[in-house]
């Protein structure tokens, strides 16, 4: 992937000389790091003691400190009258019902998940979807029914990520015995997903005697906010199908992206380009929270169920439903309605945003040209998190020990931002089990612009210590 701004074109000459991160290997949980939960606790605390504390260790959207647009708030209940009109009455309003309409089971809204599919761009192929109430919850679903495939594997099982992935995924995959296996970055993509880095992560679990069940890349990507270029997809789902492995495209941030949700995960592009026989391994998993707010959500699973080949999206869709069931996770009627609101809003999803959509990209330019300004490897695109690697210009870390030495730990690297700088930030260990992610560290751009400013001086300080040591 090409990438012009002088911070990603570091970052890729980075990752040409690291060659932990270009190579597949094992997630591997850190002994005594802490998780994002407990990093905001940190954070809290510190706060609460008087300490300066400058959190990037997680983000909300809300904390750029911008509202949705007044017009998209006022269309939601033109949504619902669309929704009503269509028969879906558990939408209704009420009165004397504390959240404003009727108490029900209903167990899915095909109105709002159709909505959904057409949203992204799927237009001639029939899609199944499930719908639930967070992407957590979507992802312990999926997972779940994604290793029924296997059920008598010779061999532990396995989900192929990105070199740098979401830490969510590693305690989902712990509860269920699953192994995380990274793939290899190639410098020409960047960090992104790649066939090449899917083929060589394949072939790693065949050494290792893993049996892969799935492939899940992050587009954009969480935490370093870059996609695939156009085409990749289709590369990437090629070389899985052929090892019979569906792709599960988490799309949660694609609707941040500058370029719009349609344009970044390409499943419109995927549905003209793939051979119906490869289509049918295609799947995504999209939600609202990154729009809205991490407290009210839905999460969906959609997947190509192409005619003739659709074996895979039946059976995993009544795994699904079968999980739904016993958990009795499903979806709110506000929370979908929200959902299919976004998707409707007939100016798009940014401008549903308004000010909110202004303020966050603006926040991620300003954590660029940070970046760029003082020469540190930065990678950032459509999400709200980037990637940065704190290294001088002869790649060794910027985080120093009490005797000035560089840290290589992750867990002392960690201690140190926070104790002597008070940066509260998401340690790339925390994404990656390359001993080159122990110097790195996942920053959000929902915050303010006054806080981007606090980011620069840390590492302005950081540089200043590391010249004189």
């Amino acid at each position: 992937m090409t990438q012009q701004n002088p911070s990603a074109l570091a970052m890729c000459r980075y990752i040409e000389h690291s060659e932990g991160l270009r190579r597949s290997q094992l997630s591997i949980a850190v002994p005594g790091l802490p998780t994002l939960p407990g990093l905001k606790l940190i954070a809290r605390d510190r706060r609460s003691k008087g300490h300066e504390v400058v959190d990037q260790s997680a983000g909300d959207i809300a904390d750029v400190g911008e509202p949705l647009a007044d017009e998209f708030v006022a269309f939601i209940e033109e949504a619902r009258d669309e929704l009503i009109a269509a028969g879906v009455v558990e939408m209704r309003r009420t009165r004397g019902d504390a959240y404003g309409y009727s108490g029900n089971y209903q167990q899915q809204y095909p109105a709002v998940t159709d909505r959904l599919a057409h949203s992204w761009g799927i237009t001639a192929t029939k899609t199944v979807a499930i719908q639930t109430i967070s992407g957590r919850i979507a992802l312990d679903m999926a997972m779940r029914a994604l290793m029924s495939r296997h059920p008598n594997a010779r061999g532990q099982r396995a989900i192929i990520l990105d070199t740098l992935a979401w830490s969510g995924y590693q305690p989902l995959a712990e509860e269920l015995g699953l192994a995380l296996v990274h793939a290899a970055a190639h410098p020409e993509h960047g960090l992104s997903a790649s066939a090449e880095g899917l083929t060589e992560a394949i072939e790693f679990c065949e050494r290792e005697n893993l049996v892969p069940v799935a492939a899940i890349p992050i587009l954009p990507s969480n935490p370093t906010g870059v996609g695939m270029a156009p085409g990749e997809l289709e590369r990437y789902v090629e070389v899985a199908a052929a090892a019979d492995l569906p792709v599960l495209v988490d799309a949660f941030y694609s609707p941040l992206a500058p370029e719009g949700h349609l344009e970044t995960v390409g499943l419109n592009r995927a549905e003209r380009g793939l051979a119906p026989e490869v289509l049918g391994y295609l799947g995504v998993l999209v939600g609202e929270t990154k729009v809205t707010s991490s407290q009210n959500k839905t999460a969906t699973v959609m997947w190509f169920a192409p005619e003739r080949h659709d074996a895979v999206a039946i059976h995993l869709k009544t795994q699904m439903m079968k999980r739904l069931a016993a958990t009795n996770t499903y979806p709110r009627p506000q929370e979908a309605l929200v959902a299919y609101a976004l998707h409707s809003f007939p100016k798009g999803i940014h401008a549903a945003m308004g000010p909110r959509f202004v303020a966050l990209d603006d926040a991620r330019s300003a954590m660029a040209e940070v970046c760029d300004d003082l020469g540190l490897p930065f990678s950032i695109g459509g999400s709200f998190y980037g990637t940065v690697a704190l290294v001088d210009d002869d790649g060794r870390s910027l985080i120093r020990d009490e005797s000035g030495k560089p840290a290589t730990d992750a867990k002392a690297a960690s201690e140190i931002m926070i104790q002597r700088y008070g940066l509260v930030g998401a340690p790339g260990a925390m994404f990656s089990p390359a001993p080159e992610a122990a110097v790195m560290a996942r920053l959000t751009a929902a915050v303010t612009l006054a806080d981007v400013e606090k980011v620069r001086g840390i590492f302005t300080q950081m540089l200043e210590a590391a010249k004189g040591s």
